[in-house]
C-alpha cells in the first residue's frame, strides 16, 4: 500500500465518521425536541429552591466594623 493509498483511506474513513456523527447528532436533537417536559405545579408568588437572604441591621453595621482600610 502506498503512500497516497494510504492518504485516500484516512481521508474517506474521516468523511465517513464525520458524516455518521451529523446524523447521529441530527437524530439525537430530534428526539429531544420530541420530549415533552413534564409539568410541575410551581407557585408563581417566588422562586422554587432558593431564598433570598436579607440580613437584619446590626449584622449589616457589624459587617461594616470588619472592613479593613487600604
Amino acid at each position: 500500500m502506498g503512500v497516497i493509498d494510504l492518504l485516500v483511506t484516512i481521508i474517506v474513513v474521516t468523511i465517513l465518521v464525520t458524516i455518521a456523527l451529523g446524523v447521529m447528532t441530527y437524530i439525537a436533537y430530534k428526539l429531544r425536541l420530541s420530549r415533552r417536559p413534564v409539568s410541575v405545579d410551581e407557585d408563581a408568588t417566588g422562586p422554587r429552591f432558593f431564598v433570598v437572604h436579607r440580613p437584619d441591621k446590626a449584622g449589616a453595621s457589624s459587617s461594616e466594623e470588619h472592613v479593613t482600610e487600604a
